[in-house]
């Protein structure tokens, strides 16, 4: 498999959560860590992308980088972690993603091999936080950024990024809990009732 880092975006305004989703308690330990450290083993190098309103806990698996500008949105998370990375592959997603499998993540490399990039396919919509992007594709962000636009699906579109239809990913994850964001309080309680399933993950 080419190297890659893996890039979190926790810089997020957590505004449908209402608290900072990177410090939700998840079992014994945070979201942000959570993610981190099921990625550290098979990321050549893990960038979280932070914000100077939020205080993270050590994540010693982990470089930890800052907005230039902070909530800006998610591509401008991408290009910050794309050009800290130190691999021409990032693979990107967000620190609300506590069930990310690694099959997952390695198909989205692999996909990526002859291209600018993959992404994960769900409910037949691209999800641009469960995706491979090469470095060239900071380019795109910065233009897009510049120009005041900053939908992330714009950025998959723009970029030319492969998408990687769900039923393929279903075949390295059969749980299909790849996609699920904890992004308000209901989603929060459905992943901690989860966990207790999963709790050898």
């Amino acid at each position: 498999m080419e190297p890659f880092t893996a890039i979190v975006l926790a810089g997020g305004a957590s505004a449908r959560m209402g608290r900072p989703k990177a410090l939700l308690p998840f079992g014994a330990e945070t979201l942000i860590e959570r993610v981190v450290r099921r990625l550290e083993p098979i990321a050549t190098e893990v960038v979280v992308v932070s914000g100077p309103h939020l205080i993270l806990p050590a994540l010693p698996g982990a470089r930890i980088i800052e907005d230039e500008t902070p909530l800006q949105g998610p591509v401008a998370g991408i290009l910050y972690g794309l050009q800290a990375a130190r691999t021409d592959l990032g693979f990107v997603c967000g620190c609300d993603h506590p069930f990310l499998e690694p099959g997952v993540v390695r198909l989205l490399v692999e996909r990526s091999a002859a291209a600018p990039g993959a992404v994960a396919v769900c409910d037949g919509v691209p999800q641009p936080l469960v995706g491979a992007y090469r470095k060239s594709v900071a380019a795109v962000a910065a233009s897009m950024l510049a120009a005041g636009e900053r939908r992330a699906l714009d950025l998959v579109q723009r970029a030319g990024l492969v998408e990687i239809p769900e039923q393929h990913l279903l075949r390295v994850d059969s749980s299909g809990l790849w996609f699920l964001d904890v992004d308000t309080p209901d989603a929060y309680r459905r992943a901690l009732e989860l966990i207790s399933l999963h709790a050898s993950h």
